[in-house]
């Protein structure tokens, strides 16, 4: 969504971390040491991470309407589930489109916004009076890249690249963030990990089980990696 202008500085801020970028391909296979492109190139690898976009919690599988793009479940104007007068879906779950057709983004602005009108509906239902349409005002788009690298648009009339871009995305992520405790805790967190370069772990791991006919070496592998 980007303009040309954003899009080369993000692409050379991405370039100058040591980042290699592929465009225009899509990737036609997933393997256990490998991925191949469209092209038929072939990266060797055992790691791989797929960041392409967010999807609608299975949930919406359970409300029995059609599934949209991404997970998502169609809602009405007044954020109410199409063909269901008691549920009201917002957030990533809720499919809705803008007047050009085009389905609002997964973003929290957008979330934050569905939930301030939802409040006012459920209120307006209460007293019998008409609920009111979503109507979305997109502040602009911001994305960090790294360290003292970002691109931002705010209100799409000033195009921000590198340091100053990356102050903007902080300063206006601070200022939107809900209560003085929070922006406080934020802020503290971000000095320090600038200043200390200390990032904690965040990995999701899946709980696995041990497998019986392999525990003695397991348990040995662990002693020796233990140090015990």
């Amino acid at each position: 969504p980007y303009t040309p202008y954003l899009q080369k500085s993000a692409l050379k801020q991405l370039k100058s971390l040591g980042v290699e970028v592929i465009l225009g391909q899509s990737v036609e296979e997933v393997a256990s040491d490998h991925i191949r492109l469209k092209n038929g190139e072939i990266i060797h690898t055992h790691t791989l991470v797929w960041a392409a976009g967010v999807k609608g919690n299975p949930l919406g599988n359970l409300l029995g309407v059609e599934i949209q793009r991404g997970g998502r479940v169609p809602v009405e104007r007044s954020l109410r589930l199409v063909g269901h007068d008691d549920i009201y879906v917002i957030g990533d779950l809720a499919y809705l489109t803008d007047e050009k057709g085009s389905p609002y983004p997964q973003v929290i602005p957008v979330a934050q916004q569905q939930g301030k009108l939802l409040a006012r509906n459920i209120l307006h239902r209460l007293q019998g009076e008409p609920e009111e349409a979503f109507i979305y005002h997109d502040k602009g788009i911001m994305a960090t890249i790294g360290r003292r690298r970002a691109v931002a648009w705010p209100y799409y009339k000033l195009q921000l690249t590198g340091f100053l871009a990356w102050v903007t995305w902080l300063g206006l992520h601070l200022i939107w963030l809900m209560g003085f405790r929070n922006r406080l805790n934020v802020l503290i967190n971000w000095v320090w990990n600038y200043l200390t370069y200390d990032r904690s772990v965040r990995i999701i791991l899946e709980r696995g089980t041990l497998d019986v006919t392999n525990a003695p070496a397991e348990q040995e592998r662990r002693q020796v990696v233990g140090g015990d």
